[in-house]
């Protein structure tokens, strides 16, 4: 069964519908974070679990095709790859399916930071066309978008608090 799994749901395949399948969320977050659905669908189990489900799987096949860093862990010896320097992990993201975790994990990461934006605006009652701007940098460069966020906040808010 996982064989078919496996030739059904490509590396490919799966590229292209975790990134059109954040899209429609990044949408719903920049024009209309106050509709019930985006609040169900951002901050229900839903997405984090298919995210989480689609990384395993490709995890899973990973470690089940090949020898990558992750093998690595279980031998006595070797180290984890991944901190040896810049140059380890040009190689490592040379495999496809390690990319592929890796670029989850930036659209995972970066819809965190996106829905804690849109929350964070509308329990300050910020402007949404003000909120906008940090959404689309939060999209394509998560950290800027959330500095420019908090720095419009500390501007317009005229308050910034270490913990809410």
């Amino acid at each position: 069964m996982l064989n078919t799994l496996k030739d059904f749901f490509t590396l490919e395949m799966i590229y292209h519908f975790t990134n059109i399948g954040v899209i429609p969320l990044w949408i719903l977050l920049a024009f209309l974070p106050g509709w019930n659905g985006t609040k169900v669908l951002i901050n229900s189990i839903l997405v984090p679990l298919i995210l989480g489900f689609t990384y395993f799987y490709v995890f899973y096949i990973y470690i089940n095709t090949s020898e990558g860093i992750f093998s690595n862990i279980l031998d006595k010896g070797k180290t984890f790859e991944l901190y040896m320097g810049i140059d380890q992990l040009k190689k490592i993201l040379s495999d496809k399916n390690v990319l592929l975790l890796f670029w989850i994990h930036f659209l995972t990461a970066n819809l965190v930071l996106g829905a804690w934006i849109a929350t964070d605006a509308a329990k300050n009652k910020a402007l949404q066309f003000i909120v906008l701007v940090p959404l689309v940098l939060t999209y394509f460069v998560g950290p800027i978008g959330l500095g420019v966020y908090l720095i419009l906040r500390l501007l317009a808010a005229q308050k910034l608090k270490l913990f809410d």
